[in-house]
């Protein structure tokens, strides 16, 4: 095949998928925190609309009639949503967490986002929070360190796989059907 046919034959495959990308739709929703996050998460919402995503953030895109836990609770469920980010600043979000990770028509789509010193990998601790935090991350693999610039400590494989082994069996021994493959 000659250099100009390959160049023609890349170009269509990337217009392809360009175009299908394009056609698969991605509907999100943006949780937590009013007072520190909300700013933040409205500019996070314009990036991913900018990149063709329906991002929602429930205070500007759903109605105030409805109080959030019945509203957020029905749109959440639904089919349709495909990723709920929810960033734990509050206690009001932590209680979001707590009634969100025990749903099991939400808490697959949930990803949490903690700072690093309550993240169970970066910090463990006995709270019952970075507890609930430690079985989420086990059951969906979905809660992510974030900070503005703070470190925190990483473990070691030694003190990591442990940790995920054990709550994994936890979880294996008392909710069966609660555990992805």
């Amino acid at each position: 095949m000659s250099k100009g046919n390959t160049a023609r034959r890349v170009r269509i495959i990337r217009e392809e998928a360009e175009e299908r990308l394009k056609r698969s739709g991605l509907i999100l929703i943006l949780l937590g925190s009013s007072e520190r996050g909300l700013e933040e998460r409205r500019q996070v919402a314009e990036v991913l609309r900018g990149r063709g995503i329906v991002a929602l953030v429930p205070e500007d895109d759903f109605p105030k009639e409805i109080g959030p836990s019945v509203i957020e609770d029905d749109v959440l469920e639904r089919s349709d949503v495909d990723l709920v980010f929810l960033s734990i600043e509050s206690w009001g979000a932590a209680t979001e967490f707590g009634q969100f990770a025990s749903n099991p028509r939400i808490a697959p789509k949930l990803r949490v986002l903690v700072r690093p010193e309550y993240h169970p990998v970066h910090s463990p601790s006995n709270s019952y929070l970075t507890d609930l935090y430690l079985t989420h991350l086990v059951r969906y693999g979905h809660v992510y360190p974030v900070d503005g610039g703070r470190q925190a400590p990483v473990p070691s494989a030694k003190a990591l796989i442990p940790m995920l082994a054990e709550r994994h069996r936890e979880i294996k021994a008392f909710r069966p059907s609660r555990i992805s493959k």
